[in-house]
């Protein structure tokens, strides 16, 4: 890991690893045969300290791993993929699509090519719908579903059992810290920064030069990232920096590990690296950010600071380093000359 110290030596507030990825690096290969799967019964009860070992040793050899879905999350999942077919089939001129437009509020429809730019120099050829915990809740000061009957029930059902597979999850990773069970869960239990992406590559994706991407090299912003895809596309690194192909089998997830976690514990953990490539099949994701509660100051926990380990980075909220990411991708997309960019989105 390179950290960049800050003027008192202490730390850094600097994101841990998206400006250390190179876009550019090739692919290695897949590692599908050798990463572990666990099912998702496996998050529930006892069963959590059986295998938090095994979570650890996945997290420091592969920096992810994958999760079979039980019957009724796929279930779930297979609902959103057929919304998902329905509303990006709407022409983007469409008034309905254009009424929910992505704003200031990071939530609504993410237009082609306005996604910001994670790395210097890329334009992101997907399109996006997102909606956060009070877009669920129904307590959101605007409405940004679309006019299709059943879409938001269908998506409310899946984020509530991605959340719910989430903290299983976040237990058995702090078992496999060795800090205590329930402190990742109640760090991150609010979900008010939570965002749920509903993502689509389209097949026939104008090109925009070779400067063109799915969605450049970035690691995600929050604790932990859940992700269903239903297409190859997806490469993640290794915690050693190399890049890996993850075409992920039907009726399973990836988990990634992202900034908060690796700012907790001071890097032994560290934040999963990924990027989509362009791809000739149209392809969809379901993505969910599982995010540090508002207003925490995220910082290294004593467990992982030492004389001989000190702090890598200093106190940062979770609100504070997304807007910090998002600034410098939207710098980066004026240097791309793709200054139109209007959107922000995790």
């Amino acid at each position: 890991m390179v950290a960049v110290s800050s003027q008192d030596g202490q730390g850094t507030d600097e994101v841990p690893d998206t400006r250390s990825l190179n876009q550019s690096d090739p692919v290695a290969g897949q590692l599908d045969a050798e990463v572990p799967i666990f099912s998702a019964e496996e998050f529930e009860g006892e069963s959590k300290q059986v295998i938090a070992e095994h979570v650890r040793d996945a997290c420091h050899q592969f920096g992810f791993f994958y999760v079979d879905l039980d019957r009724g999350q796929q279930s779930a999942v297979n609902n959103v993929l057929h919304e998902m077919g329905r509303f990006f089939a709407i022409p983007d001129d469409d008034p309905e699509k254009q009424r929910i437009r992505q704003g200031i509020d990071q939530t609504g429809w993410v237009p082609k090519f306005t996604e910001p730019a994670y790395q210097p120099g890329t334009v992101s050829s997907l399109e996006a719908f997102d909606c956060d915990r009070d877009d669920i809740d129904g307590h959101a000061q605007r409405n940004i579903w679309p006019a299709l009957p059943g879409f938001r029930e269908v998506v409310a059902e899946c984020w509530s059992n991605y959340v719910g597979l989430a903290d299983g999850i976040l237990d058995v990773l702090g078992r496999a810290a060795g800090i205590a069970p329930e402190f990742l869960v109640n760090q991150c239990d609010s979900r008010e920064l939570n965002t749920m992406r509903l993502l689509h590559y389209a097949a026939d994706a104008p090109q925009q030069g070779d400067s063109n991407v799915g969605i450049a090299a970035h690691t995600d912003f929050e604790c932990i990232t859940l992700i269903y895809q239903d297409a190859p596309g997806l490469e993640l690194t290794d915690p050693s920096g190399k890049w890996f192909d993850a075409p992920i089998a039907g009726g399973r997830i990836v988990v990634l590990l992202g900034d908060m976690l690796e700012r907790w514990t001071n890097g032994y953990f560290k934040a999963t690296g990924h990027r989509v490539r362009e791809t000739e099949e149209q392809r969809f994701s379901i993505v969910v950010f599982i995010a540090a509660n508002d207003g925490l100051q995220v910082a290294p926990l004593p467990r992982f600071v030492s004389e001989s380990s000190p702090a890598l980075y200093d106190p940062i909220t979770q609100a504070q380093h997304i807007d910090n990411e998002l600034r410098r991708s939207r710098e980066n997309a004026g240097e791309a000359g793709t200054s139109n960019i209007e959107t922000a989105s995790i």
